[in-house]
């Protein structure tokens, strides 16, 4: 066989369809566009529902693309496995009414033979049992002997996966998928009560799916007037075959990784298998994240951010466990732009901020895995021990295992810690439990990524098509206004009207619209709509597939499809928007001249009232730092330079300098913005004409989002002026009540704040308790039995810092010592308790505080030997005080 690249395989591929009278495409984003059903495309067929549907408005019926996807059901196997990965890249040929089954069985086995030069008796395929169509096709076109067609069942040939007997409803059809044999000439299994092919022998290297049914809801599957392909091809997988590799991991894509990672560690790849396991994980995960970021999919708490924060924990927590304790993945990142950046130019254009967010992320690991140690502490110094001898439990831990899962899934914490620390501290781990809370939330992964009934949902733009509205003409670039034709009117639940009367909530779509419809940030146009017999008030404008769609509120008389109209946008919102919008790019080329070449766009709002841009950047930066950047926004506005917009070719932008934007998908033609010779961009949104027309900048705010990612607030022209006016006021209402001039608010403010300080310190030097007399009264009520010394003392108005101190010194007076203080102050009483290490395994002090201050209707916790807790309820302090005697008697350290 041909040791192709990964590389080689890739362009061979498109070159060969393309031959064969398809149109390559680019890969889509991972981060899908227009379709809420899917957090991550998983797939090549993805971008082409409405093709598929024979409802889509791309003009070619043959397609071929190399994918880049990323799928996560199967998270916990990645690195295990020779095959399983969370990203991947998917080869795909798609044909939408156009060729089928015959055509498309010869292609795929004429690349694999002919032009990757794969055996004809090193592969075998599969079908689905019905399908002699496809039988004859391999035995008798292709002339495949027949003990090499495996026949199975809808689970395993079918797709969706049993849809006929389990839906969903929509387009389905069989498939046959095409096997690597590892062991030719060797017989085949049993075909017996065989459901599928032994994965240590045969590997899947490609699946086509024939879309020829309907399914109905009552489960017929009634043939479809339009059938399609859907082919899909594993690079990773071809690639491992064609250079003889016995796993994924040991092929040109990922072996630099795990290179990288022996000499970064010290242990090369192979001489340990569980770090072997660790380095192949890491390998994966770092082309997974960084492809992510580089889309625009950035880390956190919820939705596709989330799943890039888990990928990106348990890759940092891998290499933790390989003995780096420094950040390395953001490291990796060249690596990954070294190895796939030919093809896939976006994680190189991106690899600054892909490192700046990916080493926050890192570096907050750390504290993030201190806290799982922390939480896990907490945890143990409650949990009820099992009833047998410490160091030896026979009986898992009550909820130990949900526990455990929780900070797996949480923290990233590793489980065998956890395991481990739980023997150590007399509990044992619920395996049970935790394997079926891992395996539930499998389940809610799979269910996820499976195909729903929203997969071939029609969307409100294909209705649109259907009932014959054109896409929209955009003239907003120039004009505010324009005299049009109204194409539909569109109800609740995208229904469309025959007419709408005053009060009713619409969807409108005009031939030509001088409206901006939401998009690269900037919200869309807000306005009026007029016809013959009513006006409606246009809240928003958003768009799909080409249609512009006015989001708006009848407010008089009655509107109907059909009639002329006349569209206005609101005028001096849009101007505002526009003087924010071209100041964003401003403040972006600020942002890198003054931070770095690490700082990108990471997301932006452009409203009318004011801007906000979130950015990569590590750290806080230095208020002299946004005093620069703000001073150079203003500069360029006094420049007054011209803003210059065309449309050009992708590439001649990019050559020419024009930054592409973090996340955002582009067509062959796009639409470049240059603001004098200090900022280029791509950008299709609306800008002041000259960079003068902004007026006065402000940055107003400078938060933190996220790990890496940082967002300022800003306003320009009138809203700026505007906030002078009344920051002058406050200032002038400042000086009158401090009695100085403005000049001098400053000085005098200084003044009272040094005089507050020194009161306070003053106050609390009065105020402060005489610890060595505090002491002598504590030990005077203590008392000890059988060696132990201990007390339940109240002393009222105690600061919760000076109960810590008077325990430490208790227990340095009297060892072994179990202390415990209630101060009231007010209506609530602190709780502090100090254990001696000796005494744990009688009384442990974050157990004791949390029951105290349960009888107080408050909480605390701690550690075992010294807690704290405050109650609310200051009338039961007699109560808690008689508990916590009873508690010091039960444990056989009080009388």
């Amino acid at each position: 066989m041909n040791p192709l690249t990964a590389a080689e395989i890739r362009a061979r591929y498109l070159k060969f369809f393309e031959q064969n009278g398809h149109k390559v495409l680019a890969s889509d984003s991972l981060v899908p566009a227009n379709d809420p059903t899917l957090l991550f495309t998983g797939a090549g067929m993805n971008q082409f529902k409405d093709m598929f549907l024979g409802k889509g408005t791309l003009p070619w019926q043959r397609i071929t693309t190399a994918q880049k996807c990323l799928r996560v059901p199967d998270l916990d196997n990645v690195g295990f496995t020779a095959r399983h990965h969370t990203f991947f890249e998917m080869l795909g040929n798609f044909s939408f009414g156009d060729y089928f089954k015959k055509e498309c069985i010869a292609w795929e086995w004429a690349f694999f033979t002919e032009v990757c030069g794969i055996p004809a008796e090193r592969m075998v395929v599969t079908i689905y049992r019905d399908d002699d169509e496809a039988f004859d096709i391999w035995t008798q076109h292709v002339g495949l002997a027949a003990d090499r067609v495996f026949r199975f069942g809808e689970k395993e040939n079918f797709w969706p996966a049993e849809a006929p007997s389990k839906g969903p409803n929509g387009p389905c059809g069989p498939c046959s998928e095409i096997y690597y044999d590892a062991r030719p000439g060797t017989p085949y299994p049993d075909r017996s009560g065989l459901e599928s092919l032994p994965t240590d022998r045969f590997t899947e290297i490609g699946n086509c799916v024939f879309t020829q049914f309907d399914r109905q809801p009552d489960g017929t599957l009634k043939p479809l007037p339009q059938k399609n392909i859907d082919v899909g091809l594993g690079l990773e997988r071809i690639a491992a075959v064609l250079q003889g590799a016995k796993n994924n991991f040991e092929t040109e894509l990922f072996r630099p990784y795990l290179e990288h990672l022996g000499a970064r560690t010290g242990v090369a790849y192979g001489k340990d298998d569980q770090r072997d396991i660790r380095m192949r994980r890491i390998a994966d995960h770092i082309r997974a994240i960084t492809f992510c970021i580089a889309d625009g999919a950035l880390p956190s708490n919820e939705g596709r951010g989330y799943v890039v924060r888990k990928i990106l924990r348990r890759a940092a927590r891998d290499g933790y466990e390989l003995g780096l304790q420094r950040p390395f993945l953001c490291d990796m990142v060249d690596l990954v732009g070294k190895l796939m950046g030919d093809h896939y130019a976006e994680v190189r254009e991106n690899a600054g901020q892909c490192r700046a967010v990916i080493r926050a992320e890192e570096e907050n690991f750390l504290t993030v895995y201190r806290q799982g140690m922390a939480r896990l502490d907490e945890w143990l110094a409650t949990a009820v021990r099992p009833g047998a001898s410490r160091g030896s439990p026979h009986q898992p831990t009550a909820g130990s295992g949900e526990f455990a899962f929780q900070l797996h899934d949480t923290y990233g914490f590793p489980i065998d810690i956890t395991q481990k620390v739980m023997e150590e501290r007399g509990h044992r781990l619920d395996e049970d439990g935790f394997e079926a809370a891992m395996e539930a939330q499998r389940q809610r992964a799979r269910a996820s990524m499976a195909t729903s009934d929203a997969v071939f949902t029609a969307s409100i733009a294909v209705k649109l098509r259907e009932a014959g509205v054109r896409a929209t003409t955009f003239v907003g670039y120039q004009d505010l206004h324009a005299e049009t034709l109204l194409q539909a009117v569109v109800g609740e639940g995208d229904v469309l009207l025959p007419r709408a009367e005053q009060g009713a909530k619409v969807v409108l779509v005009a031939v030509t619209t001088p409206f901006y419809a939401q998009g690269g940030g900037q919200v869309g146009d807000r306005g009026r709509l007029r016809t013959p017999t009513g006006e409606a008030e246009i809240a928003n404008t958003t768009a799909l597939d080409g249609i512009h769609l006015h989001r708006a509120t009848v407010v008089r008389g009655h509107v109907e499809p059909g009639q002329p109209c006349t569209l206005e946008v609101d005028g001096p919102a849009r101007r505002a928007t526009e003087r924010n919008h071209t100041a964003t790019h401003l403040l972006h080329a600020a942002l890198k001249k003054v931070l770095g070449d690490h700082v990108s766009q990471a997301g932006s709002e452009v409203a009318p009232e004011r801007l906000r841009f979130d950015y990569t950047q590590p750290e806080k930066p230095t208020p002299e730092q946004l005093q620069r950047v703000e001073d150079e926004v203003n500069q360029q506005v006094l420049l007054a330079s011209d803003v210059q917009a065309r449309v050009q070719p992708l590439d001649a932008a990019r050559a020419a300098g024009f930054m592409a934007l973090f996340g955002e998908k582009y067509g062959d033609q796009v639409r470049t913005l240059q603001v004098g010779e200090f900022s280029r961009e791509l950008c299709g949104g609306t800008h002041v004409r000259n960079s003068g027309n902004i007026g006065p900048f402000r940055i107003v705010g400078e938060t933190a989002v996220a790990a890496g990612t940082r967002r300022l607030e800003a306003v320009t022209g009138t809203a700026a002026l505007e906030l002078a006016r009344q920051e002058r006021a406050w200032l002038q209402q400042l000086a009158t009540s401090l009695k100085v001039p403005v000049a001098k608010v400053s000085d005098r403010v200084k003044e009272l704040a040094d005089e507050l300080k020194q009161t306070r310190r003053d106050l609390e030097k009065a105020l402060a308790p005489d610890l060595d007399v505090e002491l002598a009264q504590l030990l005077a009520v203590t008392s000890q039995k059988d060696g132990v010394h201990s007390f339940v003392h109240e002393r009222p108005g105690l600061q919760p810092k000076d109960a810590q101190e008077l325990l430490k010194r208790a227990q340095q007076a009297s060892e072994p010592l179990v202390g415990v203080l209630l101060s009231p102050s007010g209506d609530e009483v602190h709780v502090a308790v100090v254990v001696s290490p000796s005494l744990h395994d009688r009384v442990r002090a974050g157990e004791l505080v949390k029951s105290l201050a349960a009888v107080l209707g408050g909480g605390g916790g701690g550690r075992p030997e010294f807690a704290q807790g405050k109650g609310k309820d200051g009338s039961r302090l007699a109560e808690a005080r008689a508990a916590a005697v009873a508690a010091l008697r039960a444990a056989g350290v009080a009388g």
